[in-house]
Formats: C-alpha cells, structure tokens, sequence
C-alpha cells in the first residue's frame, strides 16, 4: 500500500449504473478509494501512459466495447506489472476465468457476488492475495490435468505445493498459517522459495504457472 492509509483503486465497466453504485459502495468504506472510473480499456490505458501515479488495484469489467478485458489487462501489466488486477464479470466460462489468470490477474470475481465480497477481494488482493470465489477456484483448478511429477519436476516440496493450493483458492498468508498451524514468516519462506523455483515474480504468475503444468 502506499503512504495513505487507504487502497487506491481504478474501476474499468462500461455499465454506468452499476459503476456508480459500485464506486459510492467502494467509497463509503474505511480502507479502499476508487479515485478514476472508466467505460473502456482504451481511456483506462491512457490515462496509465499519461499519469505517474498509478492504483495498487483495478478493478476490469470482462466483456467491454472496443478492446475487451483480457486484452486490457494485458496491456495494463505490461504498462506496470504492480498493479493487482481483479477481473469483475458475469461470465462463469472457464476459459474466462483461466484465460484471466494466464494473463496475469489476482482475482476473479462475479458481478452477483454482494458488495462486501468485492471489498473484501480488493482487499486481499492488496495484501497480497488472491480474489477467486471458490466457485471460480474450482473451475480455474479442474482447467489443467494434472502430472504426478510436475511438482518434482520444478524441485517444489508437499509443503510448498500446499501453500501453493491454498493461494489458488484465494487464501492470504493468515489464513494458510492458521490452517497449516505455521507462522506467517514460514509461510513467506515457503511462497518465496516456491517463487524462486517456478521462476515467478508474483502470487498470480505462480498460480498460473502451477494450474498450466499441472502441479495444483
């Protein structure tokens, strides 16, 4: 986070209504600020180019007219790969939702979830999470076959293929701690190595990278 005491966010939906009511939402809580909206990726991308200061999170409509939500998030990481991209959509499709994650989102969330569970994705994906619904994770998991040897293949220990499913499903690093019965700092060491190993920069490239050679 930056030095404000609040996640900066950028929202790009092509829905008026649904925007404005999800940016007042956002607004009127205590940890986020949705400080730009846009109707489309081009004005989004832009706007990127153009400022310095850029959002920790954006918030990408999937289906948008012009150059659609993929594509943008593409461009968005190339722009700056340290912004944390959560996909907000209707769409359950599975390709989507994998398509998503290859390109390099932090969470996938559906426009029928309630309000608090966006702010609590945005949240987590700030912290250094994910934002999948466990719906979501399903679909994003069963994506792939799996390979008995694909986590020796990269040198991950059980351990470290754990902590990697559990940040597929969207847990953040309290959470695994508390289900592994670890400390957060042991938790750290494991991401860090498995990061290392998978030759991966982020919890998003790591997770793509397991579901695509089938270790989760």
């Amino acid at each position: 986070m930056n030095k404000q005491t609040y996640i900066t966010i950028w929202m790009i939906e092509d829905h008026a209504a649904f925007r404005t009511n999800l940016t007042e939402i956002v607004n009127a809580s205590d940890s986020i600020r949705c400080e730009r909206n846009f109707s489309s990726c081009e004005e989004a991308i832009e706007c990127l180019e153009a400022e310095k200061q850029h959002p920790e999170v954006m918030l990408i409509d999937l289906a948008l007219p012009g150059m659609s939500g993929i594509e943008g998030l593409s461009k968005i990481r190339e722009i700056d790969p340290k912004i944390q991209c959560i996909m907000l959509t209707s769409s359950e499709r599975q390709k989507h939702v994998v398509d998503a994650i290859q390109t390099g989102a932090s969470g996938y969330l559906l426009k029928s979830v309630a309000f608090e569970q966006i702010i609590r994705g945005i949240e987590d994906v700030a912290q250094g999470g994910a934002s999948l619904d466990p719906q979501i994770a399903s679909l994003v998991l069963d994506a792939f076959p799996k390979k008995n040897t694909a986590g020796s293949d990269f040198d991950l220990t059980d351990r470290e293929i754990e902590v990697l499913q559990a940040l597929a499903t969207g847990k953040i690093i309290k959470e695994i701690a508390d289900e592994l019965n670890l400390s957060s700092n042991t938790i750290k060491f494991h991401i860090a190595n498995t990061y290392k190993k998978l030759n991966v920069q982020s919890q998003a490239g790591a997770v793509a990278k397991g579901i695509r050679k089938g270790i989760i």
